[in-house]
């Protein structure tokens, strides 16, 4: 058989239990769809959108009946890294995610670097640190977690706090080098 690194295998079956997979139903999915089938069977579908193209390849039932469930193989064992990146894009794809760069989303150092400024801008009008973390996360989010045991959301407020002093005090030259 091929080595095919370019595209992650799949086991697809149908059925109500996912078993270590996930229900996939391709009409949800927000990016072009195509289906390539080799004449001895074998299914590729190639999604692409987003700058991002990932394929699968499709070992089991027909993806054309929907419903399916997809269970990603990481089938180059102990070469893990490029799968998990293929794996990645492509849960990346079916959520209609946005990449970093002028077209796209936040990347995690510049939201760290967002967050920051955010959280000294808002601590300089004496808000709370709740209510920072309401501005950045979300109302809904912080009702869920500012009362965490663990306190994670309360010190990633705290942290982003603490980083925006930094940048004020000059540690925001180390971002220009």
């Amino acid at each position: 058989m091929e080595d095919f690194r370019r595209a992650i295998s799949a086991y697809v079956r149908h059925g109500g239990d996912p078993g270590l997979g996930s229900v996939v139903s391709l009409a949800k999915v927000r990016c072009r769809k195509t289906l390539l089938k080799a004449v001895d069977g074998e299914q590729h579908l190639l999604l692409s959108g987003r700058h991002r193209v990932v394929q699968i390849r499709c070992i089991g039932a027909d993806i054309r009946v929907e419903p399916f469930v997809l269970e990603p193989v990481v089938d180059q064992f102990p070469d893990v890294e490029h799968p998990q990146r293929l794996i990645r894009r492509l849960a990346d794809l079916y959520r209609n995610r946005l990449i970093g760069g002028p077209q796209g989303g936040w990347t995690v150092e510049a939201m760290r670097h967002r967050d920051a400024l955010i959280a000294v801008d808002l601590r300089r009008r004496h808000w709370l640190f709740q209510d920072i973390a309401r501005f950045i996360h979300g109302d809904e989010f912080v009702d869920e977690e500012w009362t965490n045991p663990n306190a994670t959301l309360k010190n990633r407020t705290t942290r982003a706090y603490k980083r925006g002093r930094r940048y004020i005090n000059g540690d925001y030259r180390k971002l220009l080098r």
